[in-house]
């Protein structure tokens, strides 16, 4: 998908909100994997890092910024790590950034190992 067509979905998205099935996706996706106790708090706050992401993703000033930025440590550096690899993998693969970065932000969250320290 071009640029200029993520940039689109991405600010109806922040205009009008996640509708129904894509928030039952995003039940599905958060209860179809097993978390850490010490990742459960941040994996249930997908749709809070998700709103984040676009809203940083579709302003061109931030987008800049944030896709130049170094890593960053813990939550904020997976933060960082999942939607900058999700904006690229819809650029590249044509999938719903939404949907790309639930996924991810869920599946990140579900390895035994520590992400966040």
């Amino acid at each position: 998908m071009s640029e200029k067509e993520l940039i689109r979905q991405l600010a109806e998205l922040k205009e009008k909100g996640f509708d129904d099935s894509f928030a039952a996706f995003c039940a599905r996706t958060f209860s179809s994997f097993e978390y850490p106790a010490e990742h459960l708090a941040p994996a249930k706050m997908h749709a809070h890092y998700l709103r984040l992401a676009i809203d940083i993703l579709s302003d061109e000033m931030r987008r800049e910024a944030f896709l130049r930025e170094g890593k960053a440590e813990g939550t904020e550096g997976l933060f960082r790590e999942v939607a900058a690899a999700c904006y690229r993998e819809a650029l590249e693969a044509g999938r719903p950034f939404g949907e790309l970065f639930v996924e991810k932000w869920c599946r990140s969250l579900s390895r035994q190992r520590s992400v966040l320290t």
